[in-house]
């Protein structure tokens, strides 16, 4: 994206996950394998078997539900608190850089944040941040998403379509800002900017000064 596209811009949604969080997966597929809890993802690593991981991402089934399924597939009946750490473990860290350039563009643009998580993760991170930094990680937005309390989950367009309404922005005035490819293609059907997270595109190499 140009710098003459970015000056036209007035809203940034961003995606959490391998945007501003960094995220390990693996991390937590290997400390469920240890409680017992093994085949929770296809052959690629990018899917997960059983729907309750993506009923729980959208509010559908509650803390409590999403515990007990996950010990009722271990053989070794883990603690609730043994799952839910082995959960959490995928969650790393918000690097400094990444809250301070939040900061300096929250002076220019109006952000938002629009996250595929859940009630388990939400706590986590948000308590993690706050310990780190002394303040909400909310206030880093104008406005947070979280699919767990929309009851949607990207990349259905409905999500977009909510955001947008709600908040009242104009898609060709709005940066969605993501590292999954199919959630870029779905805002791009409503006409809003997009900028792909991957190994070559970063949040660094698009705001570089």
């Amino acid at each position: 994206m140009s710098k003459e596209n970015l000056s036209k811009l007035k809203n940034i949604i961003f995606d959490l996950g391998a945007v501003i969080m960094n995220l390990h997966v693996p991390k937590t597929i290997s400390e469920l394998k240890h409680l017992g809890i093994i085949d929770i993802v296809n052959d690629t690593g990018h899917y997960y078997t059983d729907p309750i991981f993506y009923d729980f991402e959208i509010g559908k089934v509650s803390e409590f539900e999403f515990l007990e399924k996950l010990r009722s597939m271990s053989s070794l009946n883990p603690s609730k608190n043994e799952i839910r750490d082995a959960w959490n473990a995928m969650i790393l860290n918000i690097p400094k850089e990444r809250i301070g350039l939040l900061i300096n563009l929250k002076k220019k643009y109006n952000l938002y944040l629009l996250s595929n998580t859940n009630s388990i993760h939400q706590e986590k991170f948000e308590r993690d941040f706050e310990i780190q930094n002394g303040y909400n990680f909310k206030n880093l937005f104008n406005k947070v998403y979280y699919s767990h309390q929309m009851g949607i989950r990207k990349p259905e367009e409905g999500i977009f379509r909510y955001v947008l309404k709600w908040s009242e922005l104009e898609a060709q005035e709005t940066l969605f800002i993501d590292d999954s490819i199919d959630n870029i293609k779905a805002a791009q059907r409503f006409g809003i900017q997009t900028f792909h997270i991957n190994s070559r595109n970063t949040l660094h190499s698009l705001f570089r000064n």
